[in-house]
């Protein structure tokens, strides 16, 4: 279904015309929708309330689909555990089976399985083992919960910009210069969640812009029509190495193979460019829907199609591999490893309380 949506979104040409009928249908009902969020979001703001011992550090967005959030939550959080703090770290765990609340204490993240956690949490305790996790819907009762039971010096809410109703000491926005910059419609006739004027309220607003320099300064102009004071921190995602079972490997060992390229992401577009500007050039590729599902049919399909395609090998990413630990593949596979970074860590750092 998110699938189809996206699809209808972005067609263009001929394929737009066959579209048409739905993309008509997500217009017509986008006031409705947003007249139904609005309503809600004031009932959070309504309800705010400062329950926290911990600083509570927000990262959020104000699009569907990827922006780069969850690694800069997962940076966030490093910078702390390095510099001797604990963390906490608060998840819807999208795309879980129980509907229970989960509460990880620092480092047992590999005792709970993807099913109870969601496979982003699963990726993060993964790669942050030192760190606690609060895991369940309603956010507001998880944080105070995670605040009471693990008393950390800090608590990152992942996807909090819409969580109005929990008082935060800094409230990041993440967002893709592309979204400023092309023609911006609200869900579900478009991708934000909320319009660009709401960047208003921002603490801090952190850009993704790639290696594209000439982004930087229109992107600085819409946000600052919305908001002229807010700290503007421009960030680079990058692919900072790979490892096959628990051997980490560098990107140029990557470079003299033919992988078949395969993963579930919110933008497989940007994951997709970043693999071929690493000099890697996939044999063939697989698109699946974000936060997909492996079943042992989705991956006896991607055999057939790497033998097709004279693959020698599979290339997928963090998010896909914890949900493939019990899946056999007939060649070897291999993980990238996505880092971020600041343009200006002095000011991240001091932004987020460590300078």
């Amino acid at each position: 279904m998110k699938r189809g949506w996206a699809k209808a979104l972005t067609a263009r040409g001929v394929d737009r015309l066959l579209w048409s009928p739905l993309i008509l249908l997500l217009r017509l009902a986008t006031p409705i929708y947003q007249w139904f969020s609005r309503r809600h979001l004031a009932r959070r703001k309504a309800a705010c309330s400062a329950l926290w011992r911990a600083t509570i550090i927000s990262v959020g967005n104000i699009t569907v689909g990827g922006s780069g959030k969850t690694p800069i939550v997962m940076y966030i959080a490093q910078r702390f555990i390095a510099a001797g703090k604990k963390v906490a770290i608060v998840h819807s765990g999208y795309g879980r089976k129980p509907s229970d609340d989960v509460y990880i204490e620092y480092g047992h993240g590999s005792e709970f399985s993807v099913e109870a956690i969601g496979d982003e949490v699963a990726m993060m305790a993964r790669r942050l083992p030192s760190a606690a996790f609060a895991v369940g819907r309603d956010k507001k009762r998880i944080t105070a919960e995670a605040d009471r039971r693990y008393s950390p010096d800090v608590i990152i809410l992942d996807d909090g910009y819409q969580r109005l109703d929990i008082q935060k000491n800094l409230d990041i926005v993440v967002i893709n210069p592309q979204v400023l910059l092309e023609r911006r419609r609200l869900f579900p006739g478009g991708v934000l969640r909320e319009s660009v004027e709401t960047l208003g309220r921002a603490d801090a607003v952190f850009v993704m812009v790639g290696d594209e320099p000439e982004n930087r300064a229109q992107s600085e102009t819409v946000i600052r029509r919305h908001n002229a004071v807010v700290p503007i921190l421009h960030w680079r995602m990058f692919l900072d190495g790979a490892e096959s079972g628990s051997k980490t490997i560098g990107l140029e060992q990557l470079a003299g193979m033919r992988p078949y390229l395969f993963a579930g992401l919110g933008s497989f577009a940007r994951m997709y460019d970043m693999v071929t500007r690493a000099g890697i050039r996939p044999a063939g590729v697989s698109e699946f829907d974000d936060h997909h599902e492996y079943r042992q049919a989705d991956v006896e399909r991607l055999k057939r199609l790497a033998a097709r395609a004279g693959a020698d090998g599979y290339l997928t990413t963090a998010k896909d591999l914890v949900k493939l630990a019990d899946r056999a593949f007939d060649k070897p596979l291999y993980c990238l490893h996505l880092a971020v970074s600041p343009d200006d860590a002095a000011i991240f750092d001091r932004l987020i309380g460590l300078g």
